[in-house]
């Protein structure tokens, strides 16, 4: 395979493991390869993050395992879903309260309440399913794991 040359000057030699490619800096001494990714270890990590957004009670599964208790992947995936789920309980809580007290209208709050976990829930699979680490909006800066 012929190594191509692209617009920041650095040679591809073509793809390496998880699909990302092996880039370097030309022969001039100044070499900068891609760390190869470990195609199980990332898949792992991406399924159990995907799992505990549908399902938040789960959000410990990656602390179960050895390996991947240790990696910033899943320990950030891991606190945001824990936010999630404190935000599900106290949702659940108050909307319960709310119709009791308000009948139609906080049956109406409820709903739109569980709409906005829905919405949390689908964006924090899709960031988790895509490798990022991005925080869920508006409640996602909270730390609770370190």
């Amino acid at each position: 395979m012929e190594p191509e040359t692209n617009k920041e000057g650095t040679v591809s030699t073509g793809p390496t493991v998880g699909g990302e490619m092996n880039t370097s800096k030309p022969e001039n001494g100044n070499s900068t390869e891609a760390e190869p990714v470990s195609a199980s270890s990332t898949a792992d990590n991406k399924a159990f993050a995907i799992i505990g957004y549908i399902l938040p009670f789960l959000f410990f599964l990656p602390l179960l395992n050895e390996t991947s208790k240790h990696e910033p992947f899943a320990r950030f995936h891991a606190n945001q879903q824990l936010i999630l789920l404190i935000i599900v309980v106290a949702a659940s809580f108050v909307s319960g309260i709310l119709t009791m007290v308000l009948m139609s209208l906080g049956f109406l709050i409820n709903q739109l309440i569980n709409l906005a976990i829905i919405v949390l829930a689908v964006i924090g699979a899709y960031r988790a399913y895509k490798g990022e680490m991005k925080e869920l909006p508006f409640v996602g800066q909270f730390k609770i794991l370190k």
